[in-house]
């Protein structure tokens, strides 16, 4: 049984690496290296091979130098397995051991176990971050590498800007690409951004450029996740991801960025609100990227859809992560209860069901704790009364029963059970990443096949108390579920659409792409590496453009590396439309960062206290302040 919120999978060690390394047959030496470049189809077939589930054996979205590192890392050499690894994958803090498996899947052994790809990655990766400077070497080779031969070195300034919306997985890759291309970066997100000690950061709170120290010692960015303050940069991966990964890679990731002068970025700023498509190019921005990702759920039109106990997975786990409620000292109000139903079969549904199961015991504990505390009971009325002597009874349970028996309690409780429509192997969860499927079973997760939700009945308050589904056969199913979470699957943000004075199109649920040229095009869909790139959405009147990526765009959906691919492949198609027209603004960089960290970056101004009771804060944010509307 998985105890609470730390780091749940710390990966293998540098044994186990070089034993992948050594597995590989390092078959880039005879062109067959399908782990990266996918395993095609024998002529006169074209196209990838595919997976007797019908998914596309393309091999790594990033096309990284796999056997290629394999090989000099079994010689004992990683500082060039990692400069070799970056060459095509700089921002790798942000990818292998439990977030990627698309090399895996592709392996030249398809009849045996296949070389584990991801742990030899990352495994690389600490082991430089292990050496004194560890972290300033990979900094480096991610901007200066002579391993690559396009571009060892970052071009001279261009005098463009880009503005990146959204700094997730497809944001952040795509920012560090464009400064290498010599193009100035502001990034802005929806979530706040917490800032980092100016020291190693070279930025203090207030957006203001410093002076920051070298560090030595990597390990001194790492934090443990149970106690690990949330900070709002990397999106999903902030976000969406659990502790099965290390969150202190995104610091990382954050540093490569945040550090070169020509970046800058800004929490708590929503595109089409707080700044617009036509202030932004007035602003002087020669191009837009969206890289908003696919937050929007997916509802389920089923009767009692929005009872009480009832919430989208995506929103469990934004809350869970984002307002530290798993933390034992937080006051956070994120309540769930026994059983737990899931419905969907994605990875969203695998996380959810993993994440409410281990939440449910700190949660219960956190409250007998409270309980204790005061010494007697609040005026509650009957439903919260039964609700908290149900919390209370499981908590001094857990608390007086033994590790290993806690998960059978959990269980006899109810636990969590995914409920899907199909089969278990024909889930994407299982399609996608088999070994996520395994590790949930492994922690207690009930899978619940070919089950179609058709209502939720609910109690005397109106509070969730099972969900109704119906088989194939015709018949119904019901399962007792005090928590109900959505995970049906997300949409594309494309609100942007929508919004007032926005001229942007269509196509289905994605924005409608263009050509270099501005003429509508429609990219190959559900593809990680398509034959062109299409990242062009829309032509300004003045032939500025703007671009997508990652779950905004139709081919690149569906994962962390697919989006980070996009940036990949799509960044030189930017790069060309910008080359072609002079730059929209002649004022420095350094002058351009200036004004928007003046404009963008909401400051506490002044405190107030009004009268003993009420207190006055007075917040400086001109560009939402110019934005406001009263009503």
């Amino acid at each position: 049984h998985r105890e609470g919120f730390a780091l749940t999978d710390a990966g293998t060690d540098l044994v186990g690496a070089l034993d992948e390394a050594n597995y590989c047959i390092w078959c880039h030496e005879q062109g067959k290296d399908s782990c990266s470049k996918g395993l095609k189809e024998k002529p006169p077939s074209e196209g990838f091979r595919k997976t007797v589930f019908g998914v596309p054996l393309a091999g790594c979205p990033l096309e990284e130098k796999i056997s290629e590192f394999h090989m000099v890392k079994a010689r004992g050499e990683p500082l060039a397995a990692l400069g070799i690894i970056a060459v095509d994958n700089p921002m790798m803090a942000g990818t292998g051991h439990r977030i990627c498996n698309d090399c895996m899947k592709s392996c030249i052994y398809q009849k045996q176990d296949p070389v584990d790809i991801p742990q030899a990655e990352t495994r690389t990766l600490k082991d430089v971050l292990d050496l004194p400077w560890g972290f300033e070497i990979y900094s480096l080779l991610t901007r200066w590498n002579p391993f690559d031969l396009r571009r060892p070195y970052p071009k001279a300034p261009s005098g463009r800007r880009v503005l990146i919306v959204g700094l997730g997985p497809a944001g952040f890759t795509l920012a560090h690409h464009l400064m290498n291309d010599g193009h100035a970066v502001v990034g802005i997100d929806g979530l706040k951004i917490e800032p980092l000690d100016a020291a190693i950061s070279g930025v203090d709170p207030l957006g203001r450029r410093m002076p920051f120290r070298p560090v030595r010692d990597s390990a001194e960015l790492g934090e443990p996740l149970d106690r690990r303050v949330m900070a709002g940069f990397g999106g999903v991966a902030e976000y969406g991801i659990t502790v099965r990964w290390d969150k202190n890679f995104l610091k990382i990731i954050r540093l490569l960025l945040e550090r070169r002068r020509q970046f800058a970025m800004f929490g708590g700023v929503r595109f089409g609100g707080t700044l617009t498509i036509d202030e932004a190019f007035a602003d002087g921005f020669d191009h837009i990227a969206l890289c908003a990702g696919a937050g929007r759920p997916t509802v389920l039109d089923i009767p009692n859809g929005f009872a009480r106990g009832v919430r989208a997975a995506s929103d469990f786990l934004m809350a869970l992560q984002l307002t530290g409620a798993a933390k034992r000292e937080s006051i956070a109000n994120l309540q769930i209860r026994l059983p737990v139903v899931v419905i969907g079969g994605g990875l969203t549904a695998i996380d959810t069901a993993t994440e409410s199961l281990a939440y449910y015991g700190v949660q219960v504990e956190k409250f007998l704790v409270r309980s204790e505390a005061l010494g007697e009971e609040p005026a509650w009325n009957a439903e919260e009364r039964a609700i908290a002597t149900e919390f209370l009874a499981h908590a001094r349970a857990l608390r007086a029963a033994k590790p290993e028996e806690r998960l059978a309690l959990l269980k006899s409780w109810g636990g969590a059970t995914i409920a899907y429509r199909r089969r278990l192997i024909d889930s994407p969860s299982y399609t996608l990443n088999h070994e996520e499927v395994e590790k949930a079973l492994e922690e207690g997760i009930t899978f619940a096949e070919g089950l179609t939700p058709s209502r939720i009945e609910v109690d005397q308050y109106g509070h969730a108390g099972a969900v109704v589904f119906a088989t194939a056969e015709g018949k119904e199913v019901e399962l007792p579920a005090r928590s109900v979470l959505i995970a049906a699957g997300t949409q594309p943000n494309t609100v942007l659409a929508r919004e007032e004075g926005v001229s942007l199109t269509l196509d289905g649920k994605y924005f409608l792409a263009c050509d270099e040229n501005g003429a509508p095009v429609r990219p190959e869909r559900h593809t990680a590496k398509p034959k062109q790139p299409e990242v062009l959405l829309h032509r300004y009147a003045d032939e500025r453009f703007m671009s997508f990526f990652g779950d905004l765009h139709p081919s690149y959906f569906g994962n962390v590396v697919k989006a980070m691919g996009s940036a990949k492949q799509g960044y030189p198609v930017i790069s060309r439309v910008l080359a072609k027209r002079q730059p929209a603004s002649r004022e420095g960089d350094a002058q351009f960062l200036a004004r928007l960290n003046r404009d963008l970056r909401a400051v506490v101004h002044e405190v107030r206290r009004l009268t003993p009771t009420i207190v006055e804060v007075v917040l400086r944010a001109p560009i939402a302040a110019r934005r406001f509307q009263p009503g």
